[in-house]
């Protein structure tokens, strides 16, 4: 573009806008408040939009589940400013105002919210989520986008004067612009090497850089929408907003069309008139005729496309509120262990009996000697059926069994006992389970969930095969290892998981079966069983056979 070009790094404290006009710098990237300055007749003008949207989040605590919790708790950085706008149109929609919380003063670090000296802290997608991650913080994530609350962000903007007295210049950077973040996009490794050699002032590491740059992507949506595209009915929207807020007088209307230049065509060199016949006036006039066709095509599908996202934000709407649902019903699951010990009490003395007047009937038998094969089989079944029966509420006991600690165990025993639990149903539907295990692999860690775990897997496995009415029925647990990874497969041959369920079959409330048959939430719950509390993973897959699904433990 024959553009030499010098970079200069934000000034905390310091207005972008004001930079520019004062000439300190001749281009800059500001937030969606450039639309404010615009509006209180700073003469500057939009070139293109990179981030559709903000980075800007709320971070809370893990007890803090909606947004209407954070009412007269602590949250840091989140200040009655133009820059925070999403967020507080975010609490508002919760009828949260900025005197329902207490504002602690953000000194950008993590610490505070670690340290829990805070109930929430405003953070960057981009940046401060990674190293809550790296650090083993458990929090909540409440996004302005997925309550419909959606600005630009990373705006492109320079002078009126700039424009006007360098219109190509103008329209070279910008195009320079979208070409670099196009470049960018699709050569991440290229440019986290140029930013650790030159640019690395916050002393980034390469891993960090490399999940900003991800982040960065998933906000810029640049497979829904054209990098540096600019909708206007979106800045016609955040416009409302701000006169709603206060940040801009109701009253004033400004012409938009002299702010977003680039959009309405008006980055366009000055002629020479005098020196243009009507043949070539009547080419232009063409051109200009068919770049307006194409631009209202183009907004057609901008249009169409902004439908797409809102249907897909209403989505995620709905996926948070199935989300509630999901941590209510772990709330309730939280208070099982109580009623769990309740029940082993209360089942402890019935189940004695039971099995005491089964051997009081033995004896009877025995002494009149009277003896019946099919009553002594199934006295011997009623014995099993209490065992069986004790031993469940003992497992259901210790799983929910609080501030449990890790313990050594091995894999191939931990396998065996899921298998006993569910062996009657195995036995009665006729299913043969099979386990592959050539060494005893020894494991730290919590031996009961990881056999809850097992049982659902076997459970999920037994029901495909009885849904599919599958003769010679099997299941196959097998136990591997490579340096430092453990693998558990269980797998069926039960004709495998419909293509369109396999990147379904672990969401909440999925499930395949009719709703008598189960919750929808027992593969959900493995999942997540594994991730937190075996820092694991839990996939699945297809064979030729069946469906095989596999756990990652690390070691």
């Amino acid at each position: 573009m024959g553009l030499d070009v010098s970079f200069l790094e934000h000034q905390s404290g310091t207005s972008i806008t004001d930079n520019i006009l004062n000439e300190n710098a001749d281009y800059g990237v500001g937030y969606s408040s450039i639309i404010a300055d615009y509006h209180v007749d700073k003469p500057i003008v939009m070139l293109a939009n990179f981030f559709k949207q903000s980075p800007l989040v709320l971070v809370t605590q893990k007890d803090i589940k909606t947004p209407s919790d954070l009412m007269g708790k602590k949250i840091m950085g989140i200040s009655d400013s133009i820059d925070n706008i999403t967020l507080l149109g975010m609490l508002s929609k919760f009828n949260l105002h900025d005197n329902d919380y207490e504002n602690v003063a953000t000194n950008f670090k993590i610490d505070a919210f670690v340290e829990k000296k805070v109930d929430a802290m405003t953070v960057f997608t981009t940046n401060e989520v990674y190293y809550l991650d790296k650090r083993g913080v458990r929090y909540n994530i409440f996004n302005p986008v997925v309550y419909g609350v959606e600005y630009y962000d990373c705006n492109l903007f320079t002078s009126k004067e700039e424009f006007l007295k360098h219109p190509k210049r103008a329209k070279n950077f910008t195009d320079a612009s979208i070409r670099g973040w196009e470049y960018a996009l699709s050569h991440k490794e290229e440019m986290i090497a140029i930013i650790l050699k030159k640019y690395n002032s916050q002393h980034k590491s390469r891993e960090a850089l490399m999940f900003e740059a991800k982040q960065t992507e998933a906000i810029m949506l640049p497979k829904v929408f054209p990098i540096g595209s600019i909708d206007m009915a979106r800045i016609e929207l955040i416009i409302n907003d701000f006169k709603q807020a206060g940040y801009i007088n109701e009253n004033i209307d400004k012409d938009l069309s002299k702010f977003v230049v680039m959009n309405s065509n008006q980055a366009n060199e000055q002629w020479n008139f005098k020196s243009i016949n009507y043949d070539i006036i009547l080419i232009i006039l063409l051109f200009l005729i068919l770049g307006l066709i194409i631009v209202l095509i183009k907004n057609w599908a901008i249009n169409k496309l902004n439908k797409e996202l809102q249907q897909r934000v209403n989505e995620a709407i709905k996926e948070t509120h199935e989300k509630d649902k999901i941590i209510f019903h772990q709330n309730k699951l939280t208070s099982m262990g109580e009623m769990m010990e309740n029940i082993a009490h209360q089942w402890r003395q019935p189940l004695a009996q039971i099995n005491s007047a089964v051997l009081l009937l033995d004896d009877l038998i025995y002494a009149q000697g009277t003896k019946n094969a099919e009553i002594e089989n199934k006295l011997t079944e009623i014995e099993d059926l209490t065992m069986y029966m004790s031993k469940t509420i003992s497992d259901f006991r210790d799983y929910h069994t609080p501030n449990r600690e890790k313990s050594n165990f091995f894999l191939h025993d931990n396998i065996i006992q899921a298998i006993k639990i569910v062996d009657i149903s195995l036995l009665h539907d006729n299913i043969e389970v099979n386990i592959l295990c050539r060494e005893q692999y020894k494991y730290k860690g919590y031996k009961n969930e990881l056999k809850q775990v097992l049982i659902v897997l076997l459970n999920n496995a037994r029901d495909a095969l009885k849904q599919n009415s599958i003769k010679d029925a099997k299941i196959e647990v097998k136990v591997t290892k490579d340096i430092d990874t453990i693998y558990i497969t269980v797998c069926d041959n039960a004709k495998g998981i419909k293509e369109e369920h396999l990147d379904r079959i672990f969401e909440p409330y999925f499930s395949t079966k009719h709703k008598s048959q189960g919750t929808g939430l027992g593969l959900y719950l493995a999942k997540m069983i594994i991730q937190e509390s075996f820092n694991g993973s839990l996939n699945v897959y297809n064979t030729q056979e069946g469906a095989c699904f596999e756990i990652r433990l690390k070691v």
